[in-house]
């Protein structure tokens, strides 16, 4: 079997087969590269003409190979993604998977994608039953904030009918691959709900008082394949609390997430994923939460020795995390959770700048030039 990945008759790339995504990453760097130094054809073709067929033959590559686990982490996105349905090669893939007898990787892609785009749907539902109220800590003027807000309103009709939309598609795919029951009865559940714009109103309370080892029993959720689906299946766990305890956890989480915000995690996170903006750190800290308690204390104890244990699995899981005892305290109480505004964290720690996070975490930096 070649490991070449043909671009002309004389260019080639050769994949690690290690990683896809990353993979797609190194022929991105190779194609630019040779284009750049005259080796491909700038009169009639860019580079774009190059990479849409070598992608192609790299995904081929790996179904060649039967690499079905590192197409499934390729496809079962770690970070918050544009609402809307997957693209065609999501969907050929997962007919492809099917087709190799994997159909529990096309189930678990398909609830990842869902979790996410609900991510999206849900909050939008509380914000518009909460109604609007201006932030002291957005530099917008109220007016923005407002229009902003009634924008955001606005589009609920737009998600809610591609959301449906993209159930139906999720159950065909279900159904091709073999999903139990139980699965297929959790998808038609998702849809009544979307479909009536509330989440159903859990049982009696958890009479358990929220505190630190609870928070982590909450956060922990065996049988979640990913950040996206963990996530969700918080807000359902928390639901079954009463609204002292979802608030003390609002809180909890707030307090936790500070602990985090360092400098020396900050230089964790650049360095696993070769940058991070504040938006990213924001998004890193609930990754980091979501590994659970024994994990969070690791990465606070010594970053660099996390970070090599880690190295290159750091995906932020986006911010849906702050949104869970929110969303958990309006399917328990059906009004949404009114608290103070949180003041927004500071960085602790001495002043790094980027040029120095290699130096502060050395054994992390040293692996990833590896």
């Amino acid at each position: 079997m070649s490991d070449g990945i043909v671009l002309t008759e004389t260019q080639s790339f050769t994949p690690r087969f290690d990683d896809l995504s990353k993979d797609q990453d190194r022929l991105i760097e190779h194609v630019s590269e040779l284009y750049h130094a005259g080796k491909l054809d700038h009169a009639n073709r860019r580079p774009k003409a190059y990479l849409e067929p070598a992608y192609s033959a790299l995904e081929d590559a790996y179904f060649g190979r039967g690499l079905y686990a590192e197409i499934e982490r390729h496809y079962s996105y770690a970070f918050e993604i544009a609402f809307g349905p997957p693209h065609d090669g999501f969907h050929q893939a997962l007919e492809r998977l099917v087709a190799a007898s994997q159909g529990p990787r096309a189930i678990r892609i398909w609830r990842n994608y869902l979790a996410l785009q609900k991510a999206h749907y849900w909050p939008r539902i509380q914000t518009r039953n909460s109604g609007f109220k201006p932030s002291p800590h957005w530099l917008e003027s109220e007016a923005v904030q407002r229009q902003s807000h009634e924008d955001l309103i606005a589009r609920i009709p737009e998600y809610k009918g591609g959301l449906l939309a993209m159930l139906d598609i999720a159950r065909a795919c279900f159904e091709q691959a073999g999903a139990s029951p139980s699965q297929l009865a959790r998808l038609a559940a998702d849809r009544e709900e979307i479909l009536a714009e509330k989440r159903r109103r859990p049982g009696k309370p958890d009479p358990r008082k929220m505190d630190e080892d609870l928070f982590w029993e909450i956060i922990a959720c065996p049988g979640t394949d990913t950040p996206a689906e963990q996530t969700e299946a918080i807000t359902t766990r928390l639901a079954r609390f009463n609204a002292t305890a979802i608030k003390a956890f609002d809180k909890l989480l707030h307090d936790i997430d500070a602990r985090a915000c360092r400098t020396d995690v900050w230089a964790m996170a650049y360095l696993l994923n070769h940058g991070c903006s504040d938006d990213d750190f924001d998004a890193f800290r609930c990754w980091l939460i979501l590994q659970g308690q024994a994990a969070f204390k690791a990465a606070l104890t010594d970053p660099d020795a996390f970070g090599l244990a880690h190295s290159g699995t750091g995906s932020p899981a986006g911010n849906a995390l702050r949104d869970a005892p929110l969303l958990a305290y309006e399917m328990r109480t059906g009004t949404p959770l009114k608290h103070p505004g949180q003041t927004p964290l500071r960085l602790q720690g001495p002043q790094l700048a980027e040029a120095d996070f290699a130096a502060a975490l050395p054994r992390l930096a040293a692996s990833l030039r590896a």
